[in-house]
């Protein structure tokens, strides 16, 4: 067996947990700090899996309907079709993932590898798309045509374009994949996983040398040994933490304080967290960094805003564009987000009030966004707030005329 393939097989990262798409089946390379990392590696530091989680989470909750153009106005379709309603097939059957697991599993996907695929596996009687499977990103091959068009390959199975679904990330000029951000924060992910590692040791193991003992006279080293293999099953992990110590026979302990140095992994691992917050677009609030000033915004519904903004919009765009591409001409696939705006109980019943007067919603209009069940003359758009509406002839109170006699033809 030649050095090289030796070394190979020493760098190699075992795959663990059941995740249907982090590890990336190649060689993680060694970083700076000494500690492999690649896709799976990646996701046992904490911030990354926190930043994934979060994205993750948060587009797989959001609603999505087909819309088509209405004087000028989007509307959602009355009949929305399969591919929004139940796009990879688990509404029917526990075969196939639900609409949240297939949508998270691109989402992990991209985030880590910076591309998610998904290939049509059934179609309607007019042969629109009609359900989707997410693929693994290693049994996916991506090249060029002599038109520099994309071609793929699933399990070495030409697959034709139609059938692809490719959700690429940030991407060079003219590539035809996105960029892996965990590739590129290499580093700084081998940093903070080499951090959490000094850590566990330091705390669990005695990574660093806490004291020393001293004798009078001079021990052999079988004596020595032996006092050392009795002194560190009495007070060496967790468990015998704060034991009191008994020395005999004119032993003294003395203690070696830590270095600052030493001490820094604290620090360090809060600046991972902050850079996978960065490399994500995370707030730093919802990676627990809540020990200083956040510029996204005041309050959680500015905060939610700024998120939406600045974050979640690439991300849902990315989403919208797939699908609408499976949808037939002049039909949109938008990701509803009304709910990462909402905001408290008295927030949300002052806008709707100023949404009333302004004649931007109606009274069912508002109640269906609370999920209430619409009312009688809900409907009517001019209806003044705290008055009849519009469409009332007699004033509340007001008895109706008396009929003439005779009867009503008389």
């Amino acid at each position: 067996m030649s050095l090289i393939r030796r070394a190979a097989e020493r760098r190699t990262v075992k795959e663990f947990g059941d995740s249907s798409i982090p590890t990336n089946g190649q060689l993680a390379h060694l970083t700076a700090s000494g500690v492999p990392v690649n896709d799976q590696t990646a996701m046992k530091l904490i911030a990354v899996y926190a930043s994934v989680r979060i994205l993750a989470n948060t587009l797989a909750g959001l609603p999505m309907r087909s819309m088509v153009m209405r004087d000028g106005v989007q509307v959602p379709l009355p009949q929305q079709p399969p591919i929004i309603v139940d796009p990879f097939g688990g509404a029917t059957s526990a075969a196939w993932p639900t609409r949240r697991d297939g949508a998270k599993q691109l989402v992990v996907s991209a985030a880590l590898r910076g591309n998610g695929y998904a290939i049509v596996t059934a179609r309607d009687w007019l042969f629109r798309p009609a359900r989707v499977a997410v693929c693994h990103p290693d049994t996916v091959k991506v090249d060029s045509d002599k038109e520099l068009g994309r071609t793929y390959k699933v399990n070495n199975v030409t697959v034709d374009t139609v059938d692809m679904v490719h959700l690429m990330g940030m991407s060079m000029p003219g590539a035809i994949t996105g960029m892996s951000p965990i590739a590129y924060a290499r580093q700084a992910i081998g940093l903070g996983l080499a951090a959490e590692q000094f850590g566990a040791g330091f705390f669990g193991d005695g990574a660093h040398l806490t004291g020393v003992i001293t004798v009078d006279g001079d021990l052999t080293v079988g004596q020595a040994r032996e006092m050392k293999v009795a002194w560190e099953a009495s007070h060496s992990g967790l468990k015998n933490a704060h034991a009191a110590g008994i020395l005999s026979g004119g032993a003294k302990w003395t203690p070696i304080t830590v270095p600052p140095e030493d001490a820094q992994f604290l620090g360090t691992r809060a600046a991972a967290n902050l850079d996978m917050a960065m490399l994500y677009g995370i707030p730093p609030h919802m990676l627990g960094q809540v020990d200083r000033t956040t510029s996204w915004g005041t309050g959680i519904e500015q905060q939610s805003i700024g998120f939406l903004a600045y974050t979640m919009d690439d991300w849902l765009q990315m989403f919208e564009d797939a699908w609408t591409g499976m949808l037939p001409r002049g039909q949109t696939a938008v990701l509803d987000t009304t709910r990462l705006q909402r905001t408290d109980t008295a927030g949300r019943y002052a806008s709707y009030v100023q949404a009333r007067t302004a004649g931007l919603l109606t009274q069912n209009e508002a109640r269906a966004r609370e999920n209430l069940p619409p009312v009688d003359g809900g409907d009517d758009i001019n209806a003044p707030l705290n008055s009849a509406h519009a469409g009332d002839t007699e004033l509340p109170g007001e008895p109706p005329e008396p009929e003439p006699k005779g009867g009503p033809d008389a």
